[in-house]
């Protein structure tokens, strides 16, 4: 018999049986077990040795043998799965199985892999080989795919409104300062939504120098502000610097005027490479100025699966009044003393503005809309120390946001006044 293992050749034949030329059955002796070489490894011969005597003496023996050579392959088993990578480092090495048909097996690495660079992805391949103690031997491969992110040619990117000048001021240009940095502020008088370019490297404010790698919509309605970032395919944005205020540019602590990103009004602090990011609910009453600024990158590997940003403003009403004239002139805004009251708020059709002054004067009162257009004006005598009030009728501007102004003798204030249908469309 031709067998595989040592173990094999262990199973002891069963001898036939034999009768004597008289028909008489023989008992044999044996057997005799003769192993060669000894002890077998990898090949060799077992034999087994029955001899048969009669009762006159004579005899003969039976032989079976057994032909040993391990001729199969060991197995590899249990191989790993391992999932496509993002970003993160190959194993240093991966472990499967192996067993063998006369062996016992076990476990065994595969040792570090070669790794083979493409566009955008990596490809690790781990080798496993095992051989037994007679050369036979098993190889199996395992390849794992590590993709990978990859940013290029990272620029500041401010947001402008248009080309002309106004609505949108280029820093450097404002004859008014002298910034050494290119970006835009940005002029929105009334509500409504609108779309600014978001350009990138564009130095000097010169487009042709730069790329746009985006939009930012300003949608401002019902006296709230929401700032969408939008970058276009192949594009992604690591930080966002927001400014809303009623003056061109931010002001440092110590009141000088600056137009360095991080003396914002909103700052979104590091975004992990988004496509999109949204600031809502800013609160802003009267025409505002705004810069939108960015740092972007090219795109030119993304394995990571960005999520849109949204962060809603916790900072106080940014309160900036309408340019209300009287006679084509900009009025000074003086609080204190033509200071008022209104009342209710919101109010339901009908205003009340209730002031009391120490001093004798004519007062005027105006409402204007928020595009500062004067929609009614009412005139009062007020003598000192007495307490009016004066009654609009606002049933025709229910759904509007409106300034109210007092005019004095010795001063202008201007307040909001919000109706309840306005709230309540909100």
């Amino acid at each position: 018999a031709n067998v595989q293992c040592p173990e094999d050749a262990l199973v002891v034949p069963v001898p036939p049986m034999v009768n004597d030329n008289c028909g008489n059955p023989l008992t044999p002796t044996g057997p005799v077990v003769v192993t060669t070489p000894d002890p077998i490894v990898c090949a060799g011969t077992v034999t087994y040795t029955w001899t048969y005597t009669d009762c006159e003496g004579n005899s003969n023996d039976w032989t079976f043998t057994y032909n040993v050579e391990d001729t199969i392959d060991p197995e590899i088993v249990n191989l790993p799965v391992v999932d496509p990578l993002c970003n993160d480092a190959f194993p240093t090495e991966l472990f499967a199985d192996w067993t063998d048909n006369c062996a016992d097996g076990g476990t065994i690495s595969s040792g570090a892999p070669v790794i083979t660079d493409f566009e955008c992805f990596q490809e690790a391949v781990y080798t496993f080989y095992v051989e037994d103690d007679c050369m036979n031997s098993a190889t199996e491969t395992v390849t794992v795919i590590r993709e990978y992110d990859k940013y290029e040619n990272c620029e500041t990117a401010f947001a402008r409104l248009s080309p002309e000048n106004p609505p949108s001021q280029c820093f450097i240009s404002d004859p008014d300062y002298s910034f050494n940095r290119w970006g835009w502020t940005n002029y929105i008088e009334t509500e409504g939504m609108y779309m600014m370019e978001l350009w990138a490297g564009a130095g000097q404010c010169d487009t042709s120098r730069g790329v746009q790698a985006g939009t930012v919509t300003v949608n401002y309605s019902g006296g709230m502000v929401d700032v969408n970032y939008n970058l276009y395919p192949g594009f992604i944005m690591n930080v966002a610097h927001v400014y809303i205020g009623c003056e061109k540019y931010p002001e440092k602590p110590n009141g000088e005027v600056t137009v360095a990103p991080g003396q914002y009004t909103f700052n979104s602090g590091a975004l992990d490479q988004v496509y999109n990011y949204t600031l809502e609910n800013v609160e802003v009453s009267g025409p505002f100025w705004i810069i939108a600024h960015a740092e972007t990158c090219e795109e030119v590997c993304r394995c990571t699966v960005p999520e849109d940003v949204f962060e809603t403003s916790t900072e106080p009403a940014i309160e900036c009044l309408p340019n209300i004239t009287i006679s084509g002139q900009i009025d000074p805004i003086i609080f204190g003393r033509a200071d008022f009251d209104l009342y209710p708020m919101p109010f339901d059709g009908r205003l009340n503005v209730a002031y009391e002054y120490g001093y004798d004067t004519e007062v005027t009162i105006q409402v204007f809309d928020m595009k500062g257009t004067l929609i009614q004006t009412q005139q009062r005598t007020h003598v000192a120390d007495m307490k009016d009030v004066v009654t609009l009728d606002l049933e025709g501007s229910a759904s509007q946001l409106l300034f109210i102004k007092v005019i004095t003798d010795q001063g202008v204030t201007i307040k909001k006044a919000v109706s309840s249908n306005y709230i309540n469309n909100d």
